[in-house]
């Protein structure tokens, strides 16, 4: 009997037991649907803490109503879309159209601004009474014979004319004459001829005045090299004594105000008696080219011979922000003159970086790659490159006219709207972020004929500013670094009340506290069950199963 008792006990207790795992499963499975919800609840509350942001209280709490709840989560994520949508837009701005240009000043004193270059060329460079001269200085004594001397004067001739992209000239070189005998005049140094025959100030000029003040022409013009051949200019810093003023004068170059009487005004004496007997030119003139200081060379106008002119200034400044340093050389589509190291400067050996410098560079370097030398007369002297020689110059000839090359040079982008041959060449050069841009206006008169004496024609010229002020054009960024996290920040305050409290709120729960609560929850989860699920609830029930 007592063994069947504690048979019986055994056997009920051992079936406890035996049930105390399916016991523990429940309540362990039990224990963790609670301790989810709990952590859940724990993740809620600490969201409807986050309390600069506008609708979250709403739409975390507990004690919100679904309807409530669901009006403002829909508001919320619609001010998010609106908010993405908006910004999207800025940042497109900000990334591909950064930049915008504004009239900054519209009576901009136009004495602040240096007067331009006047470069005056007659059409014929050259004086030909000083041709005898030149052959005795520059052709050897055996080559003094009628068939060197007329190939010498033929060559002279064509530089009488010429200028840069016109090197047709040289056609009779190209067809009518050997080889040979170019190479044995090959060591006469045409630039310096052009430099001996080239007119002189008092050659050609007189009744200077500037600033209702008469001046000597030889003390306001000096002679200067061009792409459109030796030219003389006024109020220039490109030839020596130009140079020499800039260091001595601090007001060098020279300002001006608007009217007629307060700029420059000549009398320019053609001389066609004085011209080439080869010349085949039957338009006499001048050619005037006006150009901002320090720049070497742009298109000029063509002025013929008998008129009066008056050619008055328009000036525009445009200028880049600094704000604007940031972006890249193609997405402001300038260079800085400082920027010595960007891809995009190129400019005439010891001259600052300006658009025109560096196309006349590039004009230059495309004379060497096809010639092997340059036309020194049309640029700076100095220059690292050999000059062309008699030889040399159908080669010039050849790729002017039958691979027109050397005539056009187009902007970067420009052939993508403009159709054009296969045999253009172009070059990369940007505009300079601060470029001053005169317009001349001319208006001409010519000149009654009983007025015209026919050994002395001439040109009366008249250049001065047509107004007292200019307009000044700025281009800056549109949304620079301060002013992006203004317009953006605005935003973020009116759709979702967000500050940068709010930022570090959100970032502190994002970042910080739910990844905690997490860790927490995965590496401990008896702490967010109920106490029945801690170690202690096994042994309490190991103990009731054994008592029971």
């Amino acid at each position: 009997m007592l063994i069947a008792e504690n048979y019986r006990t055994v056997r009920r207790q051992s079936s406890k037991l035996l049930n105390f795992n399916n016991i523990e499963k429940k309540q362990r499975e039990r224990g963790k649907t609670y301790g989810c919800a709990k952590f859940l609840n724990g993740i809620f509350n600490d969201a409807s803490q986050i309390s600069t942001v506008h609708g979250s209280r709403m739409i975390f709490n507990k004690s919100t109503k679904g309807f409530e709840r669901s009006l403002f989560l829909g508001a919320f994520i619609f001010a998010i879309f609106l908010l993405a949508v908006i910004t999207f837009n800025i940042y497109y701005i900000y990334r591909y159209e950064p930049l915008s240009t504004c009239i900054s000043d519209l009576a901009y004193p136009v004495y602040k601004i240096p007067f331009p270059e006047i470069a005056i060329c007659n059409r014929n460079r050259l004086n030909w009474q000083r041709y005898n001269e030149a052959k005795i200085k520059f052709l050897k004594r055996e080559h003094r014979t009628p068939v060197y001397e007329d190939l010498f004067k033929e060559v002279v001739n064509a530089y009488d004319t010429l200028r840069f992209g016109r090197f047709n000239n040289f056609e009779n070189l190209y067809h009518n004459h050997a080889p040979h005998l170019l190479k044995q005049l090959n060591y006469v140094n045409l630039t310096q001829v052009v430099e001996l025959m080239a007119w002189k100030c008092d050659e050609i000029f007189s009744n200077c005045s500037w600033q209702n003040r008469t001046l000597d022409c030889c003390d306001i013009f000096s002679r200067r090299r061009s792409q459109k051949g030796q030219c003389l200019s006024f109020n220039t810093i490109e030839s020596e004594e130009g140079a020499r003023k800039q260091k001595l004068d601090r007001f060098y170059p020279w300002h001006g105000i608007g009217g007629p009487r307060s700029g420059l005004n000549v009398r320019i004496h053609i001389r066609e008696g004085w011209h080439s007997p080869l010349s085949e030119a039957h338009h006499k003139g001048i050619l005037i080219m006006m150009v901002e200081p320090s720049v070497w060379a742009y298109i000029h106008h063509d002025i013929p011979t008998n008129t009066r002119v008056y050619a008055s200034i328009r000036a525009f400044l445009h200028v880049h922000d600094e704000n604007t340093r940031r972006y890249s050389a193609e997405v402001r589509n300038c260079m800085f003159r400082d920027e010595r190291d960007s891809v995009y400067f190129k400019s005439l050996a010891g001259r600052d970086y300006m658009y025109e410098n560096c196309q006349s560079q590039c004009e230059q370097e495309y004379l060497v790659k096809f010639c092997n030398c340059t036309v020194d007369m049309f640029f700076p002297p100095g220059q690292r490159y050999r000059a062309c020689r008699l030889t040399d110059l159908p080669c010039l000839y050849h790729h002017n006219v039958y691979t027109d090359r050397l005539q056009y040079f187009p902007q970067i982008g420009e052939l993508d709207y403009v159709e054009s041959s296969d045999n253009e060449l172009g070059c990369p050069c940007l505009f300079n972020c601060r470029s001053l841009h005169y317009y001349m206006d001319f208006r001409i008169e010519h000149l009654s004929l009983d007025n015209i004496n026919s050994n002395d024609t001439g040109i009366d010229l008249s250049v001065f500013y047509q107004r007292n002020s200019i307009m000044v054009y700025e281009t800056s960024a549109i949304y620079p670094i301060e002013n992006l996290m203004a317009s953006v920040g605005g935003l973020a305050g009116l759709f979702i009340g967000l500050s940068l409290v709010g930022v570090t709120e959100v970032l502190y729960f994002g970042l910080f506290d739910f990844i905690k609560q997490g860790l927490r929850y995965i590496r401990f989860p008896w702490r967010f069950s109920t106490k029945r699920d801690k170690p202690k609830v096994k042994r309490i029930l190991v103990r009731r199963s054994l008592e029971g």
